[in-house]
């Protein structure tokens, strides 16, 4: 019979779908989670003595839900609750670590196995419980009735830490695609973040580096909405910190390739609302992905007879560039701060026409300027490939590669780790980098991971934000850019 502390080492599940797992590195602090992991058998023992000889609080004076670590099991992951009901240390930042050096937890979970109640509220049934506040410890027992999530294994390579992950899904569970979800608390409110849209029930997971993780499942049946009705204005307040002012926002293109976006979670992107502008109709971006870019064309949706706009043009060997939508306004803050966009590079363009057909986007961020015009280049464009210095995100610059493309040349791959792949209708990109399937509920062929682009702000000073997205060489097959809302 598998032992209590191996048994939680492995996973811990709530409500049937939430995993976590322990992603702790040595660090020296005083008393700390990082230090009791770290210490030596000496220096842990000196700490635990001066742990024991002050007064733990008593369990009904902090917050039943929480980050609490065991002293009796350092090497356990933490409980996101106080499941024995224990006085607990408060180490801050929503820490504790619980008084169980005299708790059998063998004995608690033979005894609860059979007797203990059910965690109040658990999703998956009486099967799926860790024991609800003031319970004692129960096991946890998975059915063939059951969504959860195992933690197999981790290992560390000095960079972050590499998990491997195993979904298990209940017998009529026909479907194979669930997307993880990954937060460093669970304090409410809870705030996850998309990690990755899953393909199969084995997953791994690599880079985490925070001092603790937890994931979550959920199914991918969403479909994303678009509105156009929001005004330039209120499209810049969306992109920025609320305590910053925006003044002078413009739109320049088609209203139909500029607005708002949600629901963009349920498919699959890591962004969940925001702001798009596209080269296209933003309808367009509605999925699923089930054409090559060609019915747009034929319909003659994808060509908005907009002209292109000419800072781009000089990203992209001189253009010309069509169908630009640009979004244009000023900020000011009292306070520095940095102004920082996540955002996804998507398009029409992947696979088959990458080299032709660059479609290019920009986000400029200047305090310069001639006269009333601001001054943007290369040098201001925050919207970078990560690790470059000048080298734009477009078509060209970020792809998978495609296998054979309309004029049967193979084109390699520009760094590939950035792009991800949504199975074009009618042509491939080049293996790994191609999926099998379409992994996202949009339209596009292709996409860029979640990018960052980011630039300081001094206080009282006026920059000018310009973000910036055009068709190359001709005004076909779309492309977009999706910018999560501060």
């Amino acid at each position: 019979m598998r032992s209590t502390k191996n048994y939680i080492r492995r996973f811990f599940i709530v409500s049937g779908i939430i995993a976590l797992v322990s992603l702790v590195h040595a660090q020296t602090t005083n008393i700390s989670i990082q230090s009791l992991h770290s210490a030596s058998a000496d220096d842990l023992a000196v700490m635990l003595q001066a742990i024991e000889g002050t007064t733990p609080l008593p369990a009904d004076s902090v917050t039943h839900w929480g980050t609490f670590w065991s002293v009796q099991h350092l090497d356990w992951p933490p409980m996101p609750g106080n499941i024995n009901n224990l006085p607990v240390w408060d180490l801050g930042g929503g820490l504790y670590l619980l008084d169980d050096l005299d708790v059998d937890y063998v004995e608690l979970q033979r005894e609860s196995a059979a007797t203990g109640p059910p965690m109040p509220g658990g999703g998956g049934g009486s099967t799926n419980s860790y024991g609800g506040y003031g319970s004692s410890f129960r096991a946890q027992v998975f059915t063939t009735n059951d969504l959860w999530l195992q933690i197999n294994g981790t290992t560390n390579d000095g960079t972050g830490l590499t998990v491997n992950l195993t979904i298990h899904t209940p017998w009529n569970d026909t479907n194979l695609t669930h997307d993880l979800l990954y937060t460093t608390s669970l304090d409410p409110p809870i705030k996850w973040r998309f990690l990755k849209r899953c393909l199969s029930t084995n997953v791994i997971v690599s880079g985490l580096c925070e001092g603790q993780g937890f994931f979550a499942l959920t199914q991918t049946n969403g479909n994303l909405t678009v509105s156009t009705n929001a005004t330039a204005q209120q499209l810049a307040k969306l992109l920025v910190p609320p305590w910053v002012i925006v003044t002078n926002a413009t739109y320049t293109g088609t209203d139909v390739a500029r607005g708002t976006f949600a629901g963009g979670n349920g498919c699959g992107l890591p962004i969940d609302s925001g702001v798009i502008l596209s080269s296209g109709h933003i309808t367009n971006a509605i999925g699923p992905n089930n054409d090559d870019g060609s019915i747009a064309y034929l319909n003659g949706s994808s060509d908005l007879g907009q002209p292109g706009d000419a800072e781009l043009d000089k990203l992209v060997e001189g253009g010309p560039t069509y169908d630009a939508a640009v979004l244009e306004f000023d900020i000011i803050s009292t306070n520095s701060f940095t102004l920082q966009f996540q955002y996804i590079f998507a398009s029409e363009e992947y696979p088959e026409w990458i080299g032709q057909y660059n479609d290019p986007m920009a986000i400029f961020v200047s305090t310069n300027r001639m006269g009333t015009n601001w001054i943007n280049s290369i040098t201001n464009d925050i919207a970078l490939v990560p690790g470059t210095t000048n080298v734009p995100v477009s078509v060209n610059t970020i792809n998978g590669g495609c296998a054979k493309n309309v004029f049967a040349y193979y084109d390699v791959p520009t760094n590939p780790k950035y792009y991800v792949d949504n199975d074009d209708p009618s042509y491939s990109a080049v293996p790994p980098y191609a999926a099998l399937a379409p992994v996202f509920n949009i339209q596009y062929d292709g996409m860029t991971v979640l990018l960052t682009a980011e630039t300081y702000i001094s206080a009282g000073v006026t920059n000018h934000v310009k973000i910036a997205i055009a068709d190359y060489l001709d005004a076909s097959w779309d492309s977009a850019v999706f910018i999560t809302a501060a």
